[in-house]
């Protein structure tokens, strides 16, 4: 009878550290077989013979009990709040030294092509904690109220059915802990939110936001958080939180030194506003004029002081070989457009494009460290391989030795973390963007399209309706300044077709039959605390002033407009200089549901539609002149309008119960008349200072 032959598969190098040992006993065992198939003269003989090899491997202890523990390495993550890829000195800031991580990186690998798979916190958190995409959870932005959730068609929190890090290891034997910033579900009107024991956690002290034992700097807070339940409420000053959670975690790692741990450290620092300790910003005066910038450095400083104090810890300790340290990220530098009112945000990324809020390089690209004493190699710079924050998870618990679903998305990459550089072997692939989230880039340049997508070199965005589209060759174009689409046409159009198929993969809408097309130009119209990118038809000025001749106008695609039914209170605010005496000025929706503002021979008019019902209010006094606006639509259907700060009437319009079919448009109304007028109704004139605002959230 032919022989049988058996296939044996590698192992990753992220199991040689665990079978060293076990090889040992192994081949005892096989030394034992050997004897039998040898000296096998009778079946009592035989008998005799297994028995003692039943009784051999019944006593002996395999590498899974205690000894896993001696190679089983402790694992510490330390995941920063908003810090820029340039922000820790080794990855390029300019002003200021942060000592503490520079050594660390000089003890370990630093990784240059590092991504979060989001640029804003709860969903990047949701995706290193589960190794997958966030997606797949319904959490797709920051994690607001109940009402701010439901607007975005996101969760309240992340479920805890969900595969994460700390359940895995904790099956393991390891014990396990969270310090710090939380923001996957709690706080706010959300009292329901699971608990961080809930997602394997023996240890927890969350802040901003969660439940369960948590610090409150917001003074405000307090008594809201108490009214939570579930857990101890600690108040603290805003400079004192990562002290706090870097004690817990030394006390942790104190307590637990003596059997493998796995310990997350998420301070809420480098995020806004930055509250150092009093008098420590002083130092900086030489090195900015700009005090919010000075206090940003001091709680950059104070951040790297607490690290440092971690990493001597564990030194004395001897665990040094024992502990495999991460350090990272959860998105780029804030980015409020107010701030450039003033001077430039806070935090810098280097040469890279976009910051928080954005797909661009800046916004997801992330300074990203590990040490492992003994086991990767000290002072290496990987300026190759790509890593995502997705594969954090399969990786730490294949360095660990526990399995790993195969539904996750991320990878293995300890090959890159000891220091072998690999392509990775699948694309990595974002969605940020209406309909789930608003906030956006505090400069046009910032704003990127919805969907983003890396493999190898190339770089690919695009929104859901094909446009913007841009393709670049990040080795040679890091700042992403050269859009490729059309001299790599057939590569885009490959990967807008990889782009789809994961859109649909997570029920993300995307049409795959529309044409890739290029970006145009645009003007940012201030809403709220962002900036809404509007497609410039022919209108001159910019941002403060619209010049629109009776041919031009602005355009919002419609799957970027905020959401305005259900109640949701809207304003809008402007001046106007018209040369003609009608014209829409501004126009959302059609005959069924929307709202306009716009003239009608000379009369200032707020036209709003429920259910195809028209309200209007009009100004009494002709205006053959500069106008002041405002009008408003509030959360319980009534409607107001302003003209140069006296109230010119109010009516009761209801609520929407649909949003607006239509895009948003400024200087016409170009499909379905809102008003009592015939499209476009274009405006002839110029409109200053025009702002929105709608709930946050939306």
């Amino acid at each position: 009878m032919a022989s049988k032959k058996i296939q044996i598969t590698p192992q990753p190098a992220s199991f040689r550290f665990l079978t060293q040992r076990k090889a040992t006993w192994i081949s005892q065992v096989c030394v034992l077989v050997r004897a039998v198939t040898e000296t096998v003269l009778s079946f009592k003989r035989l008998s005799c013979v297994l028995l003692l090899l039943i009784a051999f491997v019944c006593t002996a202890k395999p590498m899974h009990a205690n000894e896993a523990e001696d190679t089983q390495p402790n694992i510490v993550v330390i995941f920063i709040d908003d810090m820029g890829f340039a922000d820790p000195s080794c990855f390029g800031n300019p002003l200021v030294k942060t000592p503490h991580i520079d050594r660390l990186a000089a003890q370990g690998i630093k990784l240059t092509n590092f991504y979060v798979n989001s640029p804003i916190c709860s969903a990047s958190r949701v995706a290193i904690t589960t190794g997958q995409y966030q997606g797949r959870w319904k959490i797709h932005s920051f994690l607001n109220s109940r009402a701010g959730n439901a607007n975005r068609g996101m969760a309240n929190y992340l479920d805890s059915s969900a595969p994460t890090t700390a359940k895995k290891l904790k099956a393991a034997g390891y014990t396990t802990a969270h310090f710090g910033k939380w923001h996957m579900g709690g706080g706010r009107d959300v009292d329901d939110a699971p608990l961080p024991e809930a997602y394997g956690f023996d240890e927890s002290l969350v802040s901003f936001e969660g439940l369960g034992d948590r610090l409150i700097s917001n003074t405000k807070g307090v008594e809201r958080a108490r009214a939570l339940g579930h857990g101890k409420v600690i108040p603290c000053e805003r400079w004192e939180r990562m002290q706090i959670q870097t004690d817990r975690t030394i006390d942790f790692i104190n307590r637990h030194q003596d059997k493998p741990f796995y310990v997350r450290l998420f301070p809420n620092d480098v995020h806004d506003a930055h509250v150092p300790r009093p008098g420590s910003a002083d130092k900086f005066k030489t090195v900015s004029d700009d005090p919010y910038a000075r206090n940003f450095f001091a709680v950059l400083q104070q951040m790297d002081q607490q690290i440092g104090r971690l990493i001597a810890t564990i030194d004395a300790l001897n665990l040094g070989p024992k502990t495999l340290i991460l350090f990272t990220s959860d998105n780029g530098p804030t980015d409020w457009p107010r701030k450039y009112v003033t001077g430039p945000p806070a935090g810098f990324t280097g040469p890279y494009r976009g910051r928080k809020w954005s797909l661009f390089e800046g916004g997801i690209r992330m300074p990203f460290i590990a040490r492992w004493t003994g086991k990767i190699p000290a002072g290496v710079t990987d300026s190759t391989s790509v890593m995502s924050a997705i594969d954090v998870s399969p990786t730490l618990c294949r360095l660990a030795g526990v399995k790993v679903e195969d539904e996750l998305d991320g990878l293995d990459r300890g090959e890159v973390l000891l220091g072998k550089a690999s392509p990775r072997a699948r694309p990595v692939f974002w969605q940020y963007g209406h309909p789930h989230a608003i906030l956006k880039g505090g400069k046009p340049e910032h704003q990127s399209p919805t969907f983003a997508m890396r493999d190898g070199r190339w770089k690919f965005l695009i929104n859901p309706d094909g446009s913007e589209a841009q393709l670049f060759d990040l080795e040679a174009d890091e700042g992403e300044t050269t859009n490729l689409l059309s001299s790599q046409s057939n590569r885009a159009f490959a990967m807008a077709a990889q782009v789809s198929k994961w859109a649909d993969d997570l029920g993300f809408q995307y049409n795959d039959a529309a044409p890739l097309t290029l970006p145009v130009p645009t003007i940012a119209i201030p809403a709220s605390n962002q900036l809404l990118r509007f497609v410039n038809h022919g209108v001159s000025g910019d941002t403060s002033s619209l010049q629109l001749n009776g041919k031009a106008w602005l355009n919002l695609p419609a799957f970027r407009a905020p959401k305005v039914a259900g109640g949701r209170s809207l304003q809008i605010k402007a001046t106007i200089h018209p040369s003609s005496s009608s014209g829409v000025i501004l126009a959302h929706g059609g005959n069924r549901a929307g709202y306009s503002v716009y003239l009608d021979k000379g009369q200032l008019c707020f036209v709003g539609r429920v259910n195809g019902n028209s309200t209007v209010i009009r100004s009494e006094v002709v205006n053959d002149g500069p106008a002041s606006f405002e009008a408003k639509w509030n959360p319980n259907g009534e409607m107001y309008l302003k003209v140069d700060g006296k109230l010119i009437g109010k009516a009761e319009a209801g609520i929407m119960q649909q949003e607006p079919a239509d895009s948003i448009q400024i200087g016409a109304d170009l499909i379905q008349p809102v008003g009592n007028y015939k499209t476009p109704n274009r405006f002839s004139g110029t409109i200053d200072n025009l702002t929105f605002k709608y709930p946050n959230g939306t």
